[in-house]
């Protein structure tokens, strides 16, 4: 399909990732669990238990909602019934033809279908139990490299907002590249089907070369570089407001296709090109804080690793000792991403990648190397 507005972009015959290691002859691996169950709407959780984290919008309709109201949440952006709870009342008011009644008739019924809310959202969680959940839930996407990953704790997690910022020519791309090449992994053993997904690419600049991943996955893990290209779905903004209304997109596209990663290069490009000087600058990080807290939702919603870069502008004034500049995007950005990594230049050509801030992990850095296959340890 092709969305028309901000377009994502993928082949229309893939209906689940399904890659064949070049060197097999034998039937096609299906790396995902179907998932979809018509006799149980409220997808929630055995590794099978966690293989979708939300419960789908329709199961609103057994507890008395109408089908045409539902609809009016799926025009208005809103897929499931998690997003009712997750989403401010005076935001779900906007959505045209519905009440403020019926609205809270949805939050309600969404609170009797949604575990964990059935006692209303001031209920508390053991904490033993949210880390028995997050542990069956969280995957972790490589990077290429083993050193890379183990600073990482095992590689980029989903559930989570990984910043990759860095003067020019750093391999930040080249690492989107690795990653959603490595998104389409086939699981371990004993790794449940869903671990791998499709790649949402979203290209602020006009720079990508899509063609990277197919030879990234071909190369270094010999799936074919056609299942792959087809995997990846991508879309080209030009203005913000492409991008906002790309973030409603990605949340229909997330209920409705297995999608493990989602890249935005860069973050903060049309933000920088349509927000000018001091004046526009609170304007800007309100509207990107916005952004930002949407691919949040969808991260924690959907079980996604959400990977955007980050430019960085000079510092004139920088003692010679001192960094020579920032990563852009000021507190705004520096607070929303639960892992913020720098990519620099490191010895004979080698590149370093330094993590900067982690809610669990110390700083720490690690030494790659950029190839034909990728980032590789060095």
């Amino acid at each position: 399909f092709i969305y028309t507005l901000s377009p994502f972009i993928h082949s229309p015959t893939m209906s689940a990732v399904d890659l064949q290691p070049m060197q097999q002859t034998n039937n096609a691996q299906d790396l995902v669990a179907n998932g979809n169950d018509d006799n149980d709407a409220a997808m929630t959780t055995t590794h099978d238990e966690y293989a979708t984290t939300y419960t789908e919008l329709s199961a609103l309709q057994a507890a008395g909602i109408a089908a045409s109201d539902l609809k009016k949440l799926t025009d208005g952006g809103y897929h499931t019934a998690n997003s009712l709870l997750m989403t401010p009342m005076k935001e779900l008011e906007a959505v045209k033809g519905l009440s403020e009644a019926k609205i809270l008739k949805m939050r309600d019924a969404a609170r009797e279908v949604v575990p964990g809310w059935q006692a209303g959202s001031s209920k508390f969680s053991i904490a033993s139990e949210i880390v028995r959940q997050r542990e069956g839930q969280i995957v972790r996407v490589s990077t290429g490299s083993t050193a890379f990953d183990a600073m990482l704790g095992g590689g980029i997690e989903t559930k989570a907002l990984t910043e990759i910022h860095g003067e020019s020519n750093q391999g930040k791309t080249q690492l989107c590249y690795t990653i959603a090449a490595a998104s389409m992994l086939p699981p371990a053993e004993g790794e449940p089907s869903w671990k791998a997904g499709k790649v949402i690419w979203v290209d602020t600049e006009g720079s990508a070369v899509l063609t990277r991943i197919g030879e990234i996955a071909e190369e270094r893990w010999q799936l074919d570089k056609q299942s792959v290209l087809e995997n990846v779905m991508y879309a080209r903004p030009y203005t913000t407001q492409q991008l906002d209304e790309l973030a409603l997109q990605m949340g229909a596209t997330c209920t409705q296709e297995q999608v493990r990663t989602i890249v935005v290069d860069s973050i903060i490009n049309l933000f920088r090109t349509e927000f000018n000087g001091r004046g526009e600058l609170a304007e800007r990080q309100q509207r990107l804080k916005t952004f930002l807290m949407r691919l949040k939702k969808i991260a924690e919603e959907h079980n996604v690793a959400v990977v955007y870069t980050n430019q960085v502008s000079a510092k004139p004034d920088a003692m010679s000792f001192g960094p020579a500049f920032n990563a852009v995007g000021g507190h705004v950005l520096f607070h929303a991403s639960t892992f913020r990594i720098q990519m620099k230049r490191g010895r004979a050509g080698m590149k370093v990648a330094a993590l900067e801030t982690s809610p669990c992990l110390p700083p720490s850095t690690a030494e790659v190397q950029v190839t034909s296959g990728g980032i590789l340890d060095a």
